[in-house]
């Protein structure tokens, strides 16, 4: 993690972004700027968090952690995703690790001003109420997606969450195979099953495995087996 001491690009992403709309000046100057690379972590389960991040550049993948010690995915979040919203009234502890995926830019703000802006700011208080309202609603469609959809769309819905967009100005188009042990876990399924899926997927020309690390060669197909259920 790299915190960036350039009040002007803070400036210039709030504008950007509308937060200018939701905060005063000050509000906006005081707010740290944090770049994060590929894997580091925002915050972990168990933490007390003290400021709230708005993600304005890359992807975030977050995932809970089970009672037998392994991960499932949640979703991945896009700009302008809000970490720390659920936890800032009541200070409850995170339950769920957040992770950078590409490098990943964020504005962080204090809970001590947030706080005192939620008296009044019906701005921030509509957005953070959408960011919420957004939460439950792919919550639920996680977990349906999870419970009831086979392991070859959960892998598409996967794929596709993860290469739609531009992740810190580059295009994901791949995963390290060696990853594929993490995946099966955050999918809810063993490592055996997955190689097996991936192994079809290769033979069907959806995807290929070049040097350790697996790309999307037909894309058209990947969406066709997620059937609209994205990770998101």
């Amino acid at each position: 993690m790299q915190s960036i001491m350039d009040p002007e690009a803070v400036r210039r992403l709030a504008e950007s972004s509308g937060l200018d709309k939701m905060f005063s000046s000050a509000d906006i100057a005081a707010m740290e700027l944090r770049r994060y690379g590929d894997g580091d972590v925002i915050c972990s389960v168990g933490d007390r968090l003290e400021s709230m991040f708005i993600l304005m550049e890359g992807k975030l993948k977050i995932h809970t952690l089970l009672p037998n010690g392994k991960s499932m995915l949640v979703r991945f979040a896009r700009p302008m995703s809000v970490i720390g919203d659920v936890e800032l009234l009541r200070q409850y502890p995170v339950k769920n690790e957040v992770v950078a995926v590409g490098g990943s830019l964020l504005l962080v703000a204090s809970r001590k001003m947030l706080l005192r802006e939620l008296e009044e700011n019906t701005a921030l208080l509509r957005f953070l109420m959408g960011e919420l309202s957004h939460k439950m609603y792919t919550l639920g469609q996680t977990s349906a997606l999870n419970l009831l959809y086979p392991v070859e769309n959960r892998f598409a819905s996967y794929l596709m969450s993860l290469f739609e967009e531009t992740v810190g100005g580059q295009r994901v188009e791949e995963i390290r195979t060696s990853s594929l042990t993490e995946t099966a876990d955050l999918l809810g399924t063993s490592y055996r099953h997955l190689n097996r899926i991936v192994r079809r997927f290769i033979d069907e020309g959806i995807i290929e495995r070049k040097r350790g690390r697996l790309s999307v060669l037909d894309q058209t197909r990947l969406a066709q087996l997620a059937n609209g259920n994205l990770y998101e």
